[in-house]
């Protein structure tokens, strides 16, 4: 036998007619009733198809059953033979059993397979036997149908299962992947093999699933006529059976059964995970339903209100179905949350109804009047084998989606298998194997959702392409339906989610009269519109606006007040939800509420929109002074800087500006007037309870000066000077105005010592000003405390007379260290006020002990011209001493200057005779040439320059006049040696100037660079005056070791003026 997975042949051909009256012919069907414009369904189309059919190339004949696990796949024949394969490696390999095969059982992980015979014997085979041959078990059983196996069991050793009869019975056993493996009893010494339960009737028990979930066990078992539910805690098996616990559907075998009625298939997204839903195979059809594993108990059912699909639908069928709850629209659940106002009139649609089933019958095609001889279930389809054809029928429309006719090809299908682990789907034939490929099988599934009122199902299969029509389409369906339903709220929130003309909403429900609904709409309308819809979402706001204000005027009743409340809070939460977008037209906003006299809101926002001014101007208007400051302390928060303050922004497409809105601190300066005229110690207190740096005292002057003292209560200080004190004193504040204005302040005050106190802490006040308050109000100390902090001591002193000679005295003394002319003269004044006011002598002399800068002469003109010097004669021979003893100094320091000039004069004399001498072939120390070649400089240190190469050098340290000076000089010493030339002429002129060049050279060698002098007598011309300013300029010193040389290391290598010629070399 040849079986090749890799060459596959699709069966593409469309069946022939059939033999049953009614049956809808067609590979595929359409269902042009639900074209969705952009969305049309493509599955006319062969590569659009959801099925595809591919056989399988083999040449074994008579293939009677299969089975498929894990991978792993199982056959039958007639003649006997079981084939094994491993889908991932493709080779098969045959078992010859020695009489008829019955069936074939395997586990989930496809290692465990029990065989049972027509003879009712059985076989067990583990995958990983080295026989590779199935051993016969020594247990007498009745011939098994059906087989569950333990979800804890052991793929490789041990697995529990429960075996289901064609008499009735369950059996309890456990079967091993031991070499000597063999059917045995858990308990060991006991039987071998445990009835657990035999059912009525002795019905064929031909399914069962067993499932393991929060530590207990769910058992389903089918019968012909009967599906059970047992539940039990995990333990013994038994506990299952217990017969006050067994809950089961009965239905009446009314059709033509068959040898696989009572079948009892799975559906589940993977093998990891629990069966999701179900399909009991009945004679009249598949009853089916969704599992639920979770907190039920004995007793109970695990699964939905189950549904049927009829292989022939009639009037007696449809009244016999117990209820259809899968077909409940799931967003129903919402109804709960509606006002009874919504629903539908004529009874609740929450339910299903015959009517509705019928409904969905009506569209059910004619199937074979005979069950199936197999049948799977997938996700949304049935998957219906008959002898002669294979149908694939949709779960939710009843509609059949694809169907292969397999008549006249002299093949006769049996069963179909489905592999959860590798999601494969296998048919068998007498000669074929055939596998099923499934392709987007969900494609459809909103669409048939959305038929169905499952809108919530419909939303969560809805996917790409065409993902946003798709939910527009489920939207607007689901909101027609509860419109329909008088369900006028959901309504307006699910056409709120569609891209409906928004007028043609509107107006559906203007027509009906539901402002509420209205209210609804626009609401999730505008939570849906995207950041550049600017302009509908400012008319809707508008809108909605006024349909609040509107209501909660209707509402104002206090009859209403638990429905005002809740209107209210709505409309409080549209405020804070769209803060942004009514921010932009707030005063349009303003107006709306403030039309209908809606005070409260209109505060509300103000703070939502942290518009204080409005809401400051409020209370103040309405004179409540303390609710407008409790507003204004709660702004105290820094300014951002410059940098970060954004500039007010502009709608273009509306054309509004945003105006910023005033500072915090602004606010401050605008009403703090008022608040402080009515309220002075709140507000002051607010003004220091504030952060630092929050407020500018000086903007709050004109605040202050509001304030009048008068009508403070007795007891109270000056709030105005209490809060300008805290800002000097706590602060630190200089600014000029708050120094000035408090000035102002003391100075009308009448105790002179906090005035005092201002004026001695520091100057940071208008001299000049102080001058002329202090001058107004007579405060003639607070003056002299001025004069003096303006260094104007003589009129100081001369103010201080008149109020306190001691002020005077400090005053006098102040200038000591800095001008003691003055201060003597100050100190004059104050002696001379004192003689001439008192004339007590004693007094006067006391001037002399306080100021060493007054001497007995000083004041003795002050005295009458009578006065008796009795008692100031030793004063005056004090004096006279001093004088002696100051002429005698004078003569010494005259006598010390005679000598240093004679010890100068001296000096001169020999530096004129001072020489240096320089070698014949010495060198410049700068171009390294005889330096005899030219005039040159020879100094003390030894070095010698030439004159042209000491001055270019030196060029580069001097100042520009010095260099400029350095030219001229040499431009008249060019000149004037030009003029000597031409007169002179001839050779013996030549001649003389040569020699007188040399005179000249070697009359320049001095020791300090200077040049020789001449005779004192001699005239000297224009030339040598400009050579010797010449030399004292360039021989003023070394080169290399004088000054200039070290104040040479601060400067760069590379000058400023040389930065042009280095660029020029960059490469």
């Amino acid at each position: 036998m040849n079986l090749n997975f890799n060459s596959t042949q699709l069966m593409n051909e469309n069946f022939s007619d059939g033999d049953y009256s009614g049956y809808n012919n067609g590979g595929i069907m359409n269902n042009n009733n639900h074209n969705n414009g952009g969305m049309n369904d493509m599955r006319n189309q062969i590569e659009d198809r959801i099925f595809e059919l591919e056989k399988i190339e083999y040449n074994k004949d008579g293939i009677t059953s299969i089975v498929v696990n894990n991978g792993k796949m199982a056959m039958t024949t007639r003649n006997n033979y079981i084939i094994r394969l491993d889908l991932a490696d493709s080779i098969p390999y045959e078992i010859k059993m020695n009489s008829d095969i019955y069936k074939i059982f395997c586990d989930p992980t496809g290692h465990h397979m029990v065989i049972c015979m027509t003879n009712e014997e059985i076989y067990y085979l583990h995958t990983q036997s080295t026989t590779r041959k199935p051993k016969q078990l020594k247990i007498k059983v009745d011939l098994i149908e059906s087989i569950a196996w333990d979800p804890a069991g052991d793929k490789n050793n041990v697995q529990t299962i429960l075996i289901g009869t064609n008499k009735g019975k369950v059996y309890e056993t456990v079967v091993s992947g031991v070499e000597k493996g063999y059917f045995e009893y858990l308990g060991g010494n006991a039987p071998i093999l445990k009835l657990l339960h035999t059912f009525d009737d002795f019905e064929p028990v031909m399914g069962m699933s067993l499932e393991r979930v929060q530590n207990k066990n769910f058992l389903m078992v089918s019968t012909p006529t009967r599906l059970y539910h047992l539940i039990a805690q995990v333990g013994s098996y038994e506990q299952l059976f217990d017969r006050y616990h067994i809950s089961f559907e009965i239905v009446p075998e009314e059709g033509i059964p068959n040898e696989a009625c009572g079948q009892l298939k799975f559906f589940s997204k993977s093998h990891m995970s629990l069966p999701q839903s179900y399909g009991w195979l009945v004679s009249t059809g598949i009853r089916y339903g969704d599992l639920i594993y979770g907190a039920q108990n004995p007793g109970d059912k695990f699964a939905t209100p189950p549904s049927m699909l009829f292989f022939k639908p009639d009037q007696d069928n449809l009244n016999t179905i117990s209820g259809n709850n899968n077909n409940n629209n799931n967003s129903n659940n919402n109804s709960n949350n509606n006002s009874n106002n919504n629903t539908p009139k004529g009874g609740n649609s929450g339910s299903n109804t015959p009517n509705h089933y019928q409904q969905l019958q009506s569209f059910q095609p004619a199937l074979p009047p005979i069950p199936p001889v197999s049948f799977a279930l997938s996700q949304f389809h049935f998957l219906l084998v008959y002898e002669d054809r294979f149908i694939a029928l949709s779960k939710l429309n009843y509609q059949i989606v694809y169907e292969q006719d397999f008549r006249g090809r002299g093949t006769r299908l049996h069963s179909i298998a489905i592999d959860n682990t590798e999601r494969t789907i296998w048919l068998c034939g007498d000669n074929a194997l055939y596998e099923l490929k499934i392709t987007d099988e969900d494609r459809d599934a909103w669409r048939l959702y959305m038929e169905k009122g499952q809108f919530d199902m419909a939303l969560a299969h809805a996917k790409e392409p065409y993902l946003p029509e798709k939910r527009d389409k489920i939207w607007q369906t689901q909101a027609e339906h509860y419109f329909k339903e008088e369900r006028y709220e959901l309504s307006a929130t699910f056409f709120g989610k569609t891209h409906k003309v928004f007028e043609e909403i509107t107006l559906k429900f203007i027509n009906v009269g539901q402002r509420d609904a209205l209210k609804t709409y626009l609401l999730q309308k505008l939570t849906n519109l995207s950041r550049g819809q600017e302009t509908q979402k400012t008319i809707i706001c508008t809108w909605l606006i006024e349909i609040f204000i509107s209501k909660l005027n209707t509402l104002r009743d206090p009859s209403n007040k638990d429905k005002y409340n809740k209107v209210n809070s709505e409309f409080r939460q549209f405020l804070e939800n769209f803060k942004d977008t009514l921010i932009i037209i707030k005063d349009i906003t303003f107006n709306i509420i403030s039309s209908h006299g809606a005070i409260e809101e209109l505060l509300f926002y103000a703070n939502l929109i942290e518009d204080y001014e409005r809401v400051i101007s409020y209370h103040i208007q309405h004179q409540q002074y303390e609710k407008a400051l409790s507003i204004l302390t709660t702004l105290d928060k820094p300014k951002p800087p410059p940098s970060q303050q954004q500039p007010p922004q502009k709608n273009n497409r509306l054309g509004v500006t945003n105006v910023q809105q005033p500072e915090p601190d602004e606010l401050y300066y605008k009403f703090c007037p008022i608040l402080f005229h009515f309220i002075p110690y709140q507000t002051c207190e607010a003004w220091i309870q504030t952060k630092a740096g929050f407020l500018d005292p000086k903007k709050l002057i004109p605040s202050l000066m509001r304030y009048d003292h008068s009508k403070t209560p007795p007891g109270q200080p000056n709030q105005a000077i209490r809060y300008l004190q805290y800002c000097v004193n706590k602060q630190g504040n200089t600014d000029r105005p708050v120094h000035n204005y408090l000035l102002s302040l003391y100075v009308k005050q009448e105790e002179d010592g906090p005035l005092s106190d201002f004026l001695n802490d520091g100057v940071h006040f208008d001299l000049k000003y102080a001058l002329r308050l202090c001058m107004r109000e007579k405060k003639l100390k607070a003056c002299v405390y001025i004069y003096s902090a303006m260094e104007l001591y003589e009129e100081a002193v001369d103010l201080a007379l008149l109020v306190d000679i001691d002020l005077a005295k400090e005053n006098a003394d102040k200038v000591r260290d800095t001008d003691e002319e003055l201060c003597k003269k100050l100190w004059l004044r104050i002696a001379e006020h004192q003689v001439k006011k008192d004339g007590n002598i004693k007094e006067a002399m006391e001037f002399l002990k306080a100021c060493s800068l007054l001497k007995i002469e000083d004041i003795l003109p002050f005295f009458p011209n009578f006065t008796v010097i009795d008692d100031f004669k030793e004063e005056i021979c004090k004096s006279l001493e001093d004088y002696n003893s100051y002429i005698d100094e004078l003569k010494a320091a005259m006598d010390d200057a005679t000598k240093s000039a004679q010890q100068i004069r001296k000096d001169i004399q020999n530096l004129r005779n001072k020489y240096g001498h320089v070698r014949g072939d010495q060198k410049c120390d700068i171009c390294n040439y005889p330096v005899l070649t030219k005039r040159f400089y020879l100094f003390s240190c030894k070095h010698v320059f030439h004159s042209d190469c000491l001055i270019t050098q030196l060029m580069k340290h001097l100042s520009p006049m010095q260099k400029q000076r350095i030219r001229e000089l040499e431009m008249s010493i060019g000149h004037n040696h030009i003029d000597l030339l031409a007169q002179g002429g001839g050779g013996q002129n030549n001649q003389n100037s040569v020699i007188s060049n040399i005179s000249s050279i070697l009359g320049n060698i001095s020791g300090g660079g200077s040049q020789a002098q001449g005779d004192e007598n001699e005239n000297v011309s224009q030339e040598d005056l400009d050579r010797n300013e010449l030399d004292r300029m360039v021989g003023k010193e070394c080169l290399y070791c004088g000054d200039i040389m070290i104040r040479s290391i601060e400067q760069p290598f590379i000058g400023l003026d040389e930065i042009e010629t280095l660029e020029s070399w960059e490469i």
